[in-house]
């Protein structure tokens, strides 16, 4: 994965395209952060409006998803909360915040996100946890998505035993 960056970096150079931001969450990011190990083959990278030039210098992420901020429960201010990745120079990559995955996973949430989310829950701020997830409840996503994030908190807070999080969740379930 850091291979593919460090390939995508040079072509920036080389093709002097002007630095520009990436933002890595899913399993990707996860790795890069080292929150976590696992086997994954795409990045999910947050789509911050980039120019048709850019799909040259993206080429080596491929497979990639351009995550698009209207459709996933990226949760605002995710930029402040990301860290960036020392090793680029020219490029500035992030990762996205252990919580925000855990939120943006949320809605989704097939039997891999659960697993991811359970390990990211180890080492997460679980009170930001809530905090995001109301950030995305008071924002303009569909009464489904976020009955399915609340619906999915409540599942992972139960598998990973997180039960003195029950209030703070209960507040959460009665704005949906």
């Amino acid at each position: 994965m850091e291979n593919a960056l460090t390939d995508m970096e040079t072509l920036a150079k080389a093709l002097n395209i002007e630095p520009f931001d990436v933002y890595i969450l899913g399993g990707a990011g996860c790795v890069l952060a080292r929150y976590f190990d696992r086997a994954t083959r795409d990045f999910d990278i947050v789509d911050l409006d980039y120019s048709a030039s850019l799909g040259r210098v993206m080429k080596p992420l491929e497979p990639f998803d351009l995550i698009d901020l209207q459709l996933a429960t990226i949760p605002p201010g995710y930029k402040a909360r990301a860290t960036r990745l020392p090793q680029f120079k020219y490029l500035s990559i992030y990762v996205l915040s252990r919580e925000d995955i855990i939120v943006s996973k949320l809605a989704r949430f097939n039997e891999r996100d659960s697993d991811d989310i359970k390990k990211l829950l180890a080492g997460a701020d679980i009170s930001l946890v809530f905090g995001l997830s109301e950030k995305v409840l008071g924002s303009d996503y569909a009464p489904k998505l976020k009955h399915s994030l609340v619906e999915n908190l409540a599942r992972c807070l139960d598998d990973c035993g997180v039960s003195d999080s029950v209030q703070q969740f209960e507040e959460l379930r009665k704005r949906v």
